[in-house]
């Protein structure tokens, strides 16, 4: 069993993760749209460009790691190269310098999540690699969503401070003061897991071949297609809801000096919830309490239709409802997916960790650039500018995509992945019949 130390030092750099994601698709897009006068529709096309890159280079930088052999380790050097990367790109592009254009806009987008993918899907695979056994796994993914939404009630905290203590309500000062604990934090963060956290030694050497035949053999894996439908019907689900959410509070309900504390107490909740799905997947395995999470949270955003100017405190109590899943639909695919390695392993026998994060990685952030695309075009349609007071047409465009949509993707996650075939039980004969195999391998090298 993984000790406490290991387990908190690993988790420990979703707290800053945690904090850049929470920008990138709710304040981003509102601040370039309403106060740098760009348009909806090449702002949603420059999130969507920026995206379409991890096509490549997500697969890539995991076939990278998972090749790599060094006296560092195969996934700490990425993590070293991506820091710097990832800094100087929150640095133009959360702190502008007034005129910018789209281009501006679409060449630091992509440099961000070019340090994302160098640093974060080696990371992801790291964590994967830490333990082998079933439940393990998901306390590695449990500790690093607490990090995670700790770091979210932080960047709420920032924007509770610059709404309602300096009476700063812009997107513009919300992401500066957003941007610079980044530039604090980051670097502390990766220090600590990189002094603290130990990699362990693969026996099982990954095969040389091209990454795209590596790509093709994976996805020839039916749990793993399985995982890919469930992640993108999640993330185009919440890309949905997240694009439209801070028009949602500042036009329907009128209350968007209050995001600030809404999400402070909906990310309380979702800490106060990971037990309970945690006792969920012992108890029904990683996959039920999965689907039962995402059929919460579709019942929950679809209560919040019909609400509009003076309901804020009804959406209060749904929203802080759904926050008791969203700890769940955002650590337990990744734990599920750390069993999908163990079922690669034993039809190739190869370890392939790096490869596998790296494709659902590129799978979430397409999805998510995918569901921001359809709403923020959608909506531009219907005549909705956030610079100006908003239309019929368009307030009920955002109840649609911030309430309807976003249930339809939730149940259809839920429906796919209550049958999930890899459960406790399989995934406990495939381990034993992996350590026999490589307990054989062993005697017949040493005989």
């Amino acid at each position: 069993m993984l000790n406490r130390r290991t387990l908190i030092a690993y988790g420990s750099l979703g707290f800053p993760i945690a904090i850049l994601g929470y920008p990138m698709t709710l304040f981003l897009h509102p601040y370039y749209a309403g106060e740098l006068g760009l348009g909806l529709a090449a702002i949603s096309t420059v999130l969507l460009i920026s995206r379409m890159t991890d096509f490549v280079t997500d697969p890539l930088m995991g076939w990278l790691s998972d090749h790599t052999r060094s006296r560092f380790g195969r996934r700490r050097p990425y993590i070293v190269l991506g820091l710097p990367i990832m800094l100087i790109g929150i640095y133009k592009l959360f702190m502008p310098e007034p005129p910018v254009d789209i281009w501006y806009m679409l060449l630091w987008n992509t440099v961000v999540y070019l340090g994302w993918t160098v640093m974060i899907l080696p990371y992801g695979a790291w964590g994967a690699e830490l333990t082998d056994n079933y439940m393990d796994r998901a306390r590695v993914t449990a500790v690093r969503q607490v990090w995670t939404i700790a770091g979210l009630i932080g960047a709420s905290v920032v924007i509770w401070f610059f709404q309602e203590i300096l009476e700063s309500p812009g997107s513009g000062e919300v992401l500066t003061g957003i941007g610079m604990t980044l530039l604090f934090l980051l670097p502390i963060a990766v220090a600590v897991l990189l002094l603290l956290v130990p990699e362990r030694e693969v026996a099982v050497p990954p095969k040389r071949q091209a990454w795209w035949r590596d790509l093709t053999s994976m996805l020839k894996i039916g749990p793993f297609r399985r995982m890919v439908y469930v992640a993108l019907a999640i993330v185009i689900g919440e890309a949905s809801r997240h694009a439209v959410l801070v028009f949602f509070m500042n036009d329907v309900l009128q209350a968007g000096d209050r995001i600030g504390r809404t999400f402070i107490l909906y990310y309380l909740m979702g800490v106060a919830a990971i037990p309970l799905w945690q006792w969920l997947a012992r108890k029904y395995g990683k996959h039920r309490s999965l689907a039962i999470a995402m059929t919460h949270s579709g019942l929950m955003v679809l209560a919040t239709a019909f609400l509009g100017a003076g309901d804020y405190n009804t959406f209060l109590v749904f929203y802080v409802l759904k926050g008791a899943s969203f700890g769940a639909f955002a650590y337990l695919p990744l734990a599920i997916i750390a069993d999908v390695v163990d079922v690669d392993t034993a039809v190739t026998r190869q370890k392939r960790a790096g490869l596998f994060f790296a494709v659902h990685g590129a799978i979430d952030k397409i999805g998510i650039a995918i569901g921001i695309f359809i709403a923020l075009q959608v909506l531009n349609l219907t005549g909705y500018d956030p610079s100006q007071p908003a239309n019929a047409a368009g307030l009920w465009m955002i109840r649609l995509e911030y309430a309807v949509i976003p249930t339809f993707f939730f149940l259809l996650a839920s429906y796919l992945v209550w049958n999930y075939p890899v459960t406790n039980e399989r995934h406990a004969k495939l381990i034993a019949a992996l350590e026999r195999r490589t307990a054989r391998a062993k005697a017949q090298t040493s005989a």
